[in-house]
């Protein structure tokens, strides 16, 4: 009874103590809870159903780790015993959630240890662990379901419970009036607080909206250009020396304001100055930003000497004559007494093929200037099939079959199924060494002409010269080709 009084105690301080910090600090919160336990279950089966209440408190030590203490007392049906026994146990929890979620529904896990007395004496380590559901009912209110195993240092004691209940956020000051009201949440504890803070788990100054921002320039560095040097905002935080709105990095004239790439340009001529020959006066970007009459033209075409191509003969064409007058110089056209549009010759039909290359002047086509209507390759005016794709050795048709692809059509190969070349018409070409007709592979005397298997039968019994015995005169093979005498 002594002991479970300490640890009541020490837990009512410690509550006392975050509640306390919970004005410092938010969120904190509190929690009340009925519950069903069950000893029985685990072991026979047969539920031993007891109940219970629960008070708590909890308080966020890290983004989404809370740490909870709560205090519970009951009836409980242990087992091996008739009568209930009072129960109570003190608990420090862990839970995995995220209270500081707009969200309806906020799910958590947990875990922890604590301490379980029977009839305020006998007492053991238990290690609690579960999940469970809070329902938003208002911005700081919750009704929750809980469930957990409780795993007991002692044996038969294991059990499950299982509670409803209601969880509320200590968003101001619980004290009495006068004193000061909880702070605003500040995680990053840099002084502005998350619900204006756009880096709420970064430091940073409140000029940046709460964000890193190394060259304090006033602009977070997520959105400034350079990070290392301050800036004003027109330019992305990089530096602008002459305040022109070019940031210096992208400023040809750093140093001069100016409109044009960050340079000026007096006579607004579109040149600047620094590149200007004459930047008082309005020019032209071929001139050098100096007007053309300022230029010397020898040849007074009107094209100044420095773009003229033709500097001492007038012409109309960048200072060229222009005999034909189709905008090509004679310099350059390659039909200067025919006026013209490619390369100054003239194109009758159109095709993009000057008249004097086109194969087809006056039907326009892109074969040369001639029309290829099945696009073989082959000009619909030589080809003999121009609507069907074909091969231009076959005059623009479709290649002939050719059965034995010895590359000689059927129609031309004299051995249709056996590849030969042309030169043999199509044909194998067979190696006969003597010439007697007979292929060597089936010659018996391929050095030596003959019409018996390829061998001479000098007396022509039908037994060769070769294993005749009486080869000038007839015999039967019976006989070795000798007469029977």
């Amino acid at each position: 009874m002594k002991n479970f009084t300490l640890l009541i105690l020490f837990a009512f301080l410690l509550q006392l103590e975050s509640l306390n910090a919970q004005n410092r600090e938010f969120p904190n919160a509190i929690q009340t809870k009925v519950f069903l336990a069950d000893f029985g279950q685990l072991y026979d089966g047969t539920p031993k159903i007891g109940q219970g209440f629960e008070f708590g408190y909890s308080r966020r030590i890290a983004p989404y780790l809370n740490a909870c203490i709560p205090i519970k007392i009951g009836l409980a049906k242990l087992p091996k015993t008739t009568e209930n026994t009072i129960t109570t146990s003190a608990d420090l929890i862990f839970r995995i959630e995220n209270m500081k979620s707009t969200g309806k529904i906020l799910p958590y896990l947990f875990g922890g240890a604590g301490y379980f007395l029977e009839s305020f004496g006998d007492g053991h380590v238990q290690f609690p662990f579960g999940g469970g559901i809070n329902f938003r009912v208002s911005p700081y209110a919750f009704f929750n379901l809980q469930g957990e195993y409780r795993h007991a240092q002692v044996p038969r004691r294991d059990n499950l419970q299982v509670g409803v209940g209601f969880v509320y956020l200590l968003h101001k000051s619980l004290a009495s009036p006068g004193m000061t009201a909880a702070a605003p949440a500040d995680t990053d504890k840099d002084g502005t607080p998350d619900a204006s803070d756009k880096c709420p788990t970064q430091p940073g100054p409140a000029a940046a909206g709460g964000c890193p921002d190394a060259d304090n320039d006033g602009i977070d560095d997520t959105k400034d250009a350079c990070k290392d040097e301050a800036g004003p905002a027109a330019t992305q935080g990089c530096p602008d020396y002459d305040n022109d709105g070019f940031a210096d990095k992208d400023d040809e004239c750093p140093t001069e304001a100016g409109m044009l790439k960050g340079c000026p340009d007096t006579d607004s001529d579109g040149i600047a100055d620094n590149k200007d020959k004459c930047p008082k006066e309005a020019g032209t970007p071929e001139n050098n930003g100096c007007p053309l009459t300022a230029m010397k033209d020898s040849d007074n075409d009107g094209a100044p000497d420095e773009q003229d191509e033709c500097p001492i003969t007038p012409g109309t064409v960048k200072g060229c004559p222009d005999t034909d007058k189709d905008g090509t110089a004679d310099k350059d056209d390659e039909c200067p007494g025919v006026p013209g549009a490619i390369k100054g010759c003239p194109d009758a039909d159109n095709d993009g093929f000057a008249d004097k290359d086109d194969e087809c002047p006056n039907v326009a086509g892109a074969l040369k200037g001639c029309p290829d209507a099945d696009k073989d390759g082959v000009a619909d005016g030589k080809d003999k099939c121009p609507d069907v794709a074909g091969v231009a050795e076959n005059n623009g048709c479709p290649p002939e079959a050719d059965t034995d692809k010895d590359g000689v059509v059927d129609s031309k190969d004299k051995c249709p199924n056996a590849a030969g070349p042309e030169s043999n018409n199509g044909c194998p070409v067979v190696k006969d060494t003597d010439g007697d007709g007979v292929a060597d592979e089936n010659d018996l005397c391929p050095t030596l002409a003959g019409k018996l298997s390829g061998c001479p039968d000098a007396d022509n019994d039908g037994v060769h010269d070769k294993i005749d015995r009486c080869p000038n005169t007839a015999g039967p093979a019976s006989n070795n080709g000798c007469p029977e005498v």
